[in-house]
């Protein structure tokens, strides 16, 4: 098992180690290190171990340069009496490479190497005879002072200069390095959105329809239909076959029908159908679970055995929002891929849609048809609560202020507006003569009124130190109707003094 080990280690170390050599490559192209001469000069400094190899090469450097000017001139081993500094090159250039402090070191070991070659103050090397002394002068037993001197204080600059750009080029290449780890960043980053594009044109191809353009759809279908019929001749569901078209087309449904619920238990005539499905069974065990539980039920949402004999991969019951059932959905055949939890949520919210709307589709179309331009949700919301009246006699009211048409009253208009509590629907009017804000308050009765009326006014008074009366503000008001709702509306309108 261990030489299985080596032997995958092996292969992968010889793949590394090229990696490797190539990260250092470029570490050492990057600033401050252009060609093999500029790598031997000025190497990349670095640990510890750097360090100490500095500090050998400084001693061993100058020793050998030492070495190599005694071997030129045995009687003046450091070259003092040249007239040039000759020993002085690997000092400076040890300071432009590792810095002053090696170039310092440098100079004293020709400091020391001066007392240690020249034993008798200077005067006469360790080799020379005494003829020699005799004929050199008194001059040598003087300690060179400018010779040094003049060799220390270049050296320090030389250093200076190598501190200096050592510094820039270890503050440049911890840039390089940090950009060089954004950039892997970025490049990773990119890769995943380009990944995410990728996806997200697949799901587009794969769902072409957006759930607003969807109920944008499923509106115009419920408002556009005319009811249809059954074989029974009872009024059924409408625009039920239009909207399987738009639900097949955005959850990708191959074969599905629908059918109307009045009463205890769906009806098997079809009322729409798609794919050519066989006939509805109610006895299915995943279309009386659905039944059961009155929600979206699919084939993994089971966990009896008797789910594998349903025929069908997705029933959903259509419920408006006062959870009474209008129709059965139920879908025979779709794409594996297709049968997840967002397109499963997607068919959920338009059929819930659809449902609400066939519920609420003769009062809706009928306000919509005697005032266009009222915005949908204000009928949508003003039919719910007709039924909510008619079946509960739980009351609700509609208010409505009167602007004039003038700058001033234009800006209390546009106050009124922005003021809005969170439950309330509004219809906004205008004429030559008037403006006038429709609010819908649901579940409000005069009491309610009385407080939305007095919180407005308390607000312009707080805002623009106005009331009703000094803003020549004109209120009415009249109770949600639970029997024909658009007379109603239009008497309050007619009150009102306003074109619609």
């Amino acid at each position: 098992m261990n030489t299985h080990a080596n032997e995958e280690s092996a292969p992968r170390g010889r793949h590394n180690r090229p990696r490797q050599r190539r990260h250092q490559r470029r570490q050492e192209q990057s600033v401050g290190a252009g060609s093999w001469w500029a790598r031997v000069i000025a190497p990349p400094r670095g640990s510890m171990h750097h360090s100490l190899i500095a500090t050998l090469e400084t001693v061993v450097a100058t020793l050998i340069a030492i070495a190599v000017c005694w071997a030129f001139d045995r009687n003046d081993p450091l070259l003092v009496h040249s007239g040039f500094g000759w020993v002085w090159i690997v000092p400076l250039v040890i300071a432009l490479r590792y810095g002053s402090i090696a170039g310092v070191f440098s100079g004293l070991i020709l400091l020391a190497s001066w007392y240690v070659l020249y034993p008798q103050g200077g005067g006469a090397p360790v080799h020379a005879s005494l003829a020699h002394v005799l004929t050199t002068g008194p001059h040598t037993h003087i300690f060179p002072v400018s010779f040094f001197l003049g060799g220390f204080v270049v050296t320090l600059l030389c250093g200076q200069f190598g501190d200096i750009w050592i510094t820039r080029l270890r503050q440049g290449r911890i840039a390089n390095d940090y950009l060089a780890e954004r950039l892997s960043i970025l490049t990773r980053n990119q890769f995943m959105l380009r990944l995410s594009h990728e996806r997200l044109e697949q799901d587009l191809l794969g769902r072409p329809a957006t759930l607003r353009d969807s109920l944008a759809r499923l509106r115009r279908i419920v408002l556009d239909q005319e009811p249809t019929a059954t074989q029974q001749g009872a009024v059924d569901l409408r625009g039920a076959q239009p909207f399987l078209d738009a639900a097949a087309q955005a959850c990708q449904i191959e074969a599905a029908s629908v059918h109307a619920w009045r009463g205890a238990a769906p009806s098997t005539a079809v009322a729409a159908s798609i794919g050519a499905p066989c006939a509805f069974d109610p006895d299915d065990p995943l279309v009386r679970e659905a039944l059961d539980t009155r929600t979206l039920v699919h084939v993994e949402s089971k966990a009896n055995q008797d789910i594998a004999r349903s025929r069908y991969v997705v029933v959903v019951p259509l419920m408006d929002t006062q959870k009474n059932p209008v129709g059965v959905l139920a879908v025979e055949r779709m794409p594996f891929l297709a049968l997840t939890r967002d397109n499963l949520q997607f068919l959920l919210v338009l059929c819930n849609f659809y449902a609400d709307g066939v519920q609420h589709a003769v009062i809706t179309r009928d306000t919509l048809t005697a005032f266009p331009s009222c915005p949908h949700t204000f009928a949508l919301d003003y039919a719910r609560l007709v039924h909510l009246k008619r079946d509960t006699q739980v009351q609700s009211s509609i208010v409505a202020l009167v602007f004039h048409n003038d700058d001033a009253s234009a800006t209390l208009y546009e106050h009124v507006l922005r003021t809005r509590r969170a439950l309330d629907v509004q219809w906004p009017l205008q004429d030559d003569g008037h403006r006038v804000v429709l609010t819908l308050m649901p579940l409000s009765g005069e009491s309610a009124v009385d407080g939305y009326l007095m919180r407005i006014e308390e607000n312009l008074r707080a805002q623009y130190g106005v009331d009703f009366e000094a803003a020549r503000v004109a209120v009415h008001s009249t109770a949600v109707p639970a029997d024909e709702p658009v007379a109603e509306l239009r008497h309050l309108l007619e009150r009102c003094d306003v074109r619609y």
